[in-house]
C-alpha cells in the first residue's frame, strides 16, 4: 500500500466520479471490484465515500421530485423503474435512495439531477463557465466575449472564428469593426461590426441589449436594428418590439453585484441559483410571489438564503452539498 494520500478535495472528486460511474447504468463487475479496492485503500478514502453518500441520502425527497420532473420530458425515463428502485431495500441501501431513481431513468449524464454537475452538453462546449465563474475569451482580432456564470459558447468558423453560438447563459460581446461578427442563439442571429452588446439566454426567451454601436437582430425572417441603449427580446414565437433598456440593470453582473427591485422571490431564487454552488429550493408558492428588494454581492452569494430568511420570514433548512430549502 502506498503511503501517498491525495488531499481531501481530490478524494472527494474521486468519490463523486465513482458515484457517477457506478450509477451510469454501464458499470461492470470490473468497475465494482476496482471501486471496492479504492474505497478500502484507507480510512480517508472510506470517509470521502461516506460523505458523498451522506449528501445524496439527505437529498432523497428532492431527487425523487427531480426524477419526476425529468420523467415528463425524457422518453428513456420509466417511472415504474424509479418506483422499483426507490422501494427495493437492498438497492436503496447501496445506491442512496432516490439517487437510484435518477439512475434508473438513464438521464444522469444528459441532465444531472438538481444540476449539481456539468452535463454532456456542458462538457462538449468550446468554452464554458461553472456556477459563479466569469471569464473573458478573445476571438482573434474580431471580437472578445465576456461570459457570465453558467454559460456555454461554441466557436463557428474554426480557429479563425467569424462568429459564435451562445448555447445558453449570458455574455457581453465586443466587436472591433474589422469585419462583421455574428452570434447565433435561441433561433436568432445577431450581426455587428463595431459594437458592444449583452445577450441573455437563460430560458426560452433571449434578450439582446445594445450598449454601444449598432446590432442587427434577425429571427424567422424579421429584423430589428438596435442602437446604444436599446433592447429587444425574442422566443420561438418571434421578435418583440424594440424598447429602451435599463443599461445599469443589464450590466450589473459585471460589477459583482446582484440587484433586485420589486422582483418576485421565485425569480430572485432562480437568479441566485445561477451564481451559487448547490441549489436553493423555494417550496412556498405564496412566498414566491412576494416582491423583493435586495442587493447581494457575488462574493457573499452564500449568504443570500440567510438574507431571504431574515428579510421575508422564510423558514430555512440547510442540507449537505449547498442545498437549501426555503418554505
Amino acid at each position: 500500500m502506498s503511503s501517498y494520500e491525495p488531499e481531501p478535495g481530490a478524494l472527494r472528486r474521486q468519490a463523486e466520479a465513482w458515484w457517477v460511474r457506478l450509477h451510469s447504468g454501464q458499470a461492470t463487475r470490473a468497475d465494482a471490484d476496482a471501486f471496492r479496492q479504492w474505497a478500502t485503500h484507507s480510512t480517508a478514502h472510506a470517509q470521502a465515500w461516506r460523505e458523498v453518500m451522506r449528501i445524496w441520502s439527505a437529498l432523497d425527497p428532492l431527487l425523487a421530485e427531480e426524477a419526476a420532473r425529468q420523467a415528463s420530458r425524457t422518453r428513456a425515463f420509466s417511472w415504474a423503474g424509479v418506483s422499483r428502485a426507490l422501494h427495493s431495500p437492498g438497492r436503496r441501501a447501496f445506491l442512496g435512495g432516490a439517487v437510484a431513481a435518477s439512475v434508473a431513468a438513464g438521464v444522469l449524464a444528459v441532465e444531472p439531477p438538481l444540476g449539481l454537475w456539468p452535463s454532456v452538453t456542458d462538457m462538449a462546449a468550446d468554452y464554458r463557465t461553472a456556477t459563479g465563474e466569469q471569464r473573458e475569451v478573445a476571438l482573434g482580432e474580431r471580437a472578445s466575449v465576456r461570459m457570465n456564470t453558467q454559460t456555454l459558447v461554441n466557436r463557428i468558423g474554426g480557429a479563425n472564428a467569424h462568429g459564435i453560438e451562445l448555447v445558453s447563459g449570458e455574455a457581453e460581446v465586443v466587436t472591433t469593426g474589422a469585419a462583421e461578427f455574428f452570434v447565433e442563439t435561441g433561433g436568432g442571429r445577431l450581426q455587428a461590426r463595431a459594437a458592444r452588446f449583452n445577450i441573455r439566454h437563460t430560458g426560452p426567451q433571449v434578450c439582446v441589449t445594445c450598449l454601444d454601436g449598432r446590432v442587427l437582430v434577425s429571427v424567422g425572417g424579421e429584423q430589428r436594428s438596435l442602437e446604444a441603449g436599446r433592447q429587444v427580446t425574442y422566443d420561438a414565437t418571434g421578435l418583440r418590439e424594440v424598447v429602451r433598456a435599463d443599461v445599469a440593470s443589464v450590466s450589473t453582473w459585471r460589477t459583482g453585484t446582484l440587484s433586485f427591485d420589486r422582483m418576485p422571490l421565485s425569480e430572485v431564487v432562480a437568479e441566485i441559483n445561477r451564481y451559487r454552488p448547490g441549489k436553493v429550493f423555494l417550496r412556498n408558492d405564496e412566498l414566491g410571489r412576494t416582491l423583493v428588494r435586495m442587493q447581494v454581492s457575488l462574493r457573499s452569494i452564500d449568504n443570500a438564503p440567510l438574507m431571504i430568511r431574515e428579510l421575508y420570514g422564510a423558514r430555512m433548512r440547510s442540507l449537505p452539498g449547498g442545498i437549501v430549502v426555503l418554505s
